[in-house]
């Protein structure tokens, strides 16, 4: 154990917060708000989702459960720094108070959390995506408990060899004893660089199988434009974690090799790392939608159609083309033709859009050639959204239901009794 010396000035109490750090911590709660109120929000439609889903069909989706898990991580990890405005409140930092020991426990968890599902989700999409693979459920939720035993288990370690000595003051809010740089190492930043590396390393093989395959035909041409934007976007999810989480981190082992931060770049790296909760939501909302807010749970098996590139245009879902060409034996009476295009047409090609155009004065035979070409696609999100919107029309009504249809009818047939 190491012992550990009385507290420093950089350890002990802050009387007074400096006046040009008010503006930096308040903006640290804003954003941690921003982060608590938006991933306890869609923590609460995924649980009732889960629920709905376990009701009604017996079953669940890993995705969904994975999303579910990294949004309590990230409501501890902004309710860390949401604890900041106890600070801005008093205006002092005092290492005494009971919110100091939380906020210590809630930024250790919360960080370690939200990097360990980040992680979890990038290995389950590339298991799904490129490998086809999918975990047993008893199995899957085996290694859900086994991550929170790991996560809490590796942050307890701390209080159970120093019980309240261990979380001070570290720069404008609580944290791990500065003297204690070993135990900050392997109970955190360790864990965190590995899983910032890896949750790089498997979305960049990710991107790099998929761009493979585009090239070597694995896809069809309408799946190959629909896939390059989806590996496309396959970018931003580490992009978002590293870009949020890195400077931080940095700013803690510049401090361990005896260069401090500055309480204002401090400041700088708590706002950017609390705002780990709100981007994942943005992120997920936009981009894995139909896993999110489906009506019925969706099949483990989707793999990459469960994406959806915003951006990118939405392709043409319903309809067929059936092209009907005629050619006459007299070539150079045909002259340049017309053509229609469009979902469920008939494109016949002649000189005055007629049929007379088929044959050519002084033929004796007619041609007639009928080309029908039939493409299966993909569905889309889109297409599961009108698929289940059509199967709500014709699900059995409850009794809640029919009453409100049957009142709003009614009230539809009083108001066309009124008179003008």
């Amino acid at each position: 154990m190491v012992y550990i010396t009385p507290l420093d000035a950089d350890s002990r109490t802050l009387e007074n917060l400096p006046p040009h750090i008010h503006p930096w911590l308040r903006a640290v709660v804003a954003l941690g708000f921003l982060s608590f109120f938006a991933s306890t929000f869609l923590l609460f439609i995924l649980g009732f989702r889960l629920i709905q889903w376990q009701m009604k069909s017996k079953r669940t989706n890993q995705f969904v459960i994975l999303i579910f898990n990294l949004l309590w991580a990230d409501i501890q990890q902004s309710l860390a720094f949401l604890l900041n405005v106890e600070w801005l409140r008093l205006d002092t930092v005092d290492i005494d108070n009971p919110i100091c020991f939380a906020q210590g426990w809630l930024v250790s968890t919360g960080d370690l959390a939200s990097g360990v599902w980040c992680f979890l989700i990038g290995l389950h999409t590339f298991a799904s995506v490129i490998l086809d693979f999918r975990l047993k459920p008893r199995c899957f939720f085996q290694v859900i408990i086994a991550m929170w035993v790991f996560i809490y288990g590796v942050s307890a370690i701390g209080v159970g060899m120093y019980q309240k000595e261990l979380y001070v003051r570290s720069g404008v809010w609580c944290w791990i004893h500065h003297d204690l740089q070993d135990l900050r190492l392997w109970t955190h930043y360790v864990w965190i660089f590995i899983f910032e590396f890896g949750t790089v390393i498997i979305y960049a093989i990710i991107y790099t199988v998929l761009i493979q395959r585009i090239r070597s035909g694995h896809y069809s041409e309408f799946e190959e434009r629909r896939v390059k934007a989806i590996a496309n976007l396959m970018v931003a999810y580490p992009v978002v974690y590293v870009v949020c989480t890195l400077p931080l981190a940095s700013a803690r082992m510049a401090a361990m090799s005896g260069s401090p931060p500055s309480l204002a770049r401090l400041c700088l790296s708590g706002a950017m790392i609390t705002s780990n909760g709100w981007l994942d939501v943005l992120l997920y909302t936009l981009t894995r939608r139909i896993m999110i807010f489906s009506d019925e749970p969706p099949a483990d098996n989707n793999g990459i159609d469960t994406f959806s590139a915003f951006w990118a245009e939405s392709p043409k879902r319903f309809g067929a083309a059936c092209t009907v060409v005629a050619n006459p034996s007299d070539r150079h009476h045909h002259k340049r033709t017309r053509t229609w295009t469009g979902r469920g047409v008939v494109a016949l090609p002649s000189s005055n859009n007629s049929t007379d155009d088929l044959y050519g004065p002084g033929d004796k035979d007619i041609k007639l050639v009928t080309t029908t070409q039939i493409t299966s696609e993909p569905a889309q999100p889109e297409d599961y959204e009108a698929m289940e919107a059509e199967a709500r029309k014709h699900r059995p009504r409850t009794p809640v239901g029919r009453w409100s249809e049957d009142s709003a009818n009614m009230k539809d047939l009083e108001l066309a009794h009124i008179p003008d």
